[in-house]
């Protein structure tokens, strides 16, 4: 169980350290992109789940989880982060879209200009103000945090969508 936390530490200051290091640039003016922040939030955000459901575990699932093969785990802790940072940018593509909109959703500039390639998508949608770059960031990582929000807003918005399909 101690090498669970070694991974799961290493894996933290790994994406910690990189999400640090591109707001640092951002901060001095070497970064203004927000896309790469997205992802390391929802990875960041995965990261956090994954302490706190080892943190939870009780002494009989410590040993039990002792007793799973230990790179299966291990791989679990890597692969996580991934998985959520590719959330995160799901999120983030609903809020761009408008199918998740509202008050605690971020607003983007630029949506209504014809499309031109995704160059230049990803280079002129841009969060409206620092508020909602803020909210992007957070969305982002509730994203990667919460491993279930995602596919469950997908399921909605499939029903939804059945529905209109239907009438």
């Amino acid at each position: 169980m101690t090498k669970l936390y070694w991974h799961l530490a290493l894996t933290g200051v790994i994406l910690f350290g990189g999400l640090v290091t591109v707001l640092l640039a951002a901060r001095f003016g070497q970064y203004s992109d927000v896309v790469i922040v997205v992802f390391l939030a929802g990875a960041v955000g995965a990261v956090v789940n994954n302490y706190y459901r080892l943190a939870k575990l009780s002494a009989a699932d410590k040993a039990a989880a002792a007793q799973v093969d230990g790179k299966v785990l291990a791989l679990q802790i890597y692969v996580s982060p991934l998985i959520a940072g590719i959330l995160a940018f799901v999120m983030y593509g609903l809020c761009l879209s408008g199918l998740l909109a509202g008050a605690l959703f971020p607003q983007f500039t630029n949506t209504e200009l014809p499309y031109k390639g995704l160059s230049d998508l990803l280079t002129t949608l841009a969060p409206k103000t620092n508020i909602d770059t803020a909210k992007a960031i957070l969305w982002a990582f509730i994203a990667g945090f919460s491993e279930r929000l995602i596919p469950n807003v997908l399921d909605r918005l499939v029903a939804k969508a059945e529905a209109l399909k239907g009438e």
